[in-house]
């Protein structure tokens, strides 16, 4: 099917859905509950009957009770909006795997759970220099097009994630859950726009992707790193007490990520590039983001 997905992989991904952790409101008949009242097998609630109400749901048993005439409201069942928000800046084109490439399976892991699920799925790239989207997108028809997309994202420019938020929110989306796909090195901060996320209705849930060489740097004689978004470069010694305050300092940004998420109700999962792909899904992403 793609590079992205084995056809394995993919019989495996049909048998979840995605984790909710409240009614969102839909547009189309789907697999979802509903903010809605509708007509479904699942009993919500009563109203009394209005001229004008289908008959068929009146409740003749209350009715006789009552000397009144009520409807049964079910839960209606509706389809989901799932955004998909992908970091393609430049420092996404890093590593060994590259961190874009993981990222854009993860992606794709979501996209098609949701497509099978009936639920409507929207990809978002951001980096300063790309506004390019795709969606909503519905069902597994649209399953090859997500993925040609998320194929042709290439990284370049800086990181943008507080501006994306807000062009995102200006185009009124329908609310849903949203995930963040990004190693999150974004200079003017993160808990900024995820607040907002979450402030104008959405879930956000964190996927954080950094690769091994930024975790675990090797012994290394004198290095010029250079910043692949802004082209600032720092010369340093690699020696073994640079290399192990240069952990620590990794470690401790993942850390505060994952702290800052949990305090805001936000399921946050941490990955290396060079992780397990499909272990990742079935066993991080399943337990925090994902359902059988």
């Amino acid at each position: 099917m793609s590079d992205l997905l084995s056809p394995q992989f993919i019989r495996r991904l049909e048998r979840l859905a995605i984790r909710v952790r409240r009614a969102f409101a839909g547009r189309m008949q789907g697999e979802r509950r509903s903010t809605k009242r509708g007509v479904s097998v699942e009993f919500a609630d009563y109203r009394e009957y209005i001229a004008g109400d289908d008959p068929r749901y009146i409740d003749w048993n209350a009715a006789a009770r009552m000397d009144r005439l009520y409807l049964k409201l079910y839960v209606e069942e509706e389809d989901l909006s799932v955004h998909l928000l992908v970091d393609a800046s430049a420092s996404m084109d890093f590593g060994k795997p590259k961190k874009i490439d993981f990222a854009k399976r993860a992606a794709a892991a979501l996209a098609y759970v949701g497509l099978a699920n009936l639920d409507r799925v929207t990809i978002v790239p951001f980096a300063a220099d790309q506004q390019e989207r795709l969606g909503p997108e519905r069902g597994r028809a649209s399953v090859f097009k997500l993925l040609a997309f998320l194929e042709g994202i290439v990284p370049s420019g800086t990181t943008s994630l507080a501006e994306t938020v807000k062009s995102f929110l200006a185009r009124n989306p329908r609310r849903g859950p949203i995930f963040v796909l990004s190693d999150l090195l974004d200079p003017a901060g993160w808990e900024k726009p995820f607040a907002q996320l979450a402030h104008a209705g959405f879930q956000p849930m964190v996927v954080h992707v950094l690769s091994p060489e930024e975790t675990d740097p090797t012994d290394a004689d004198d290095v010029r790193f250079v910043d692949s978004e802004t082209g600032v470069s720092v010369d340093l010694s690699m020696n073994a007490s640079v290399i192990k305050a240069y952990r620590a300092r990794v470690e401790g940004f993942r850390r505060e990520v994952e702290a800052w998420c949990r305090k805001h109700d936000m399921p946050y999962a941490f990955a290396r590039t060079d992780a397990d792909f499909e272990e990742f899904v079935m066993r991080t992403m399943r337990v925090l983001m994902l359902e059988a």
